[in-house]
């Protein structure tokens, strides 16, 4: 598999931390990525689990929505 890639050093744990990623960023939960994965304890997704700033930004911008309605 690696030497078809032409990626010199690819290994199947790259894949799996850039396929978590991708759904992450994409808004799964991390519950459904773990549950795809096979993790059993959530602290093993975390590890895989890398949000995009854009991600992040979305979220800080749903909790001042949320607090403009409360107020």
């Amino acid at each position: 598999m690696r030497a078809k890639s032409g990626i010199k050093g690819l290994r199947i744990h790259d894949l799996r931390h850039s396929f978590a990623s991708l759904l992450v960023n994409d808004g799964r939960s991390l519950y459904e990525v773990q549950q795809i994965l096979g993790h059993s304890d959530p602290k093993v997704i975390m590890r895989y689990a890398h949000l995009s700033t854009k991600a992040l930004q979305e979220a800080a911008n749903a909790a001042s929505v949320v607090v403009k309605k409360a107020a």
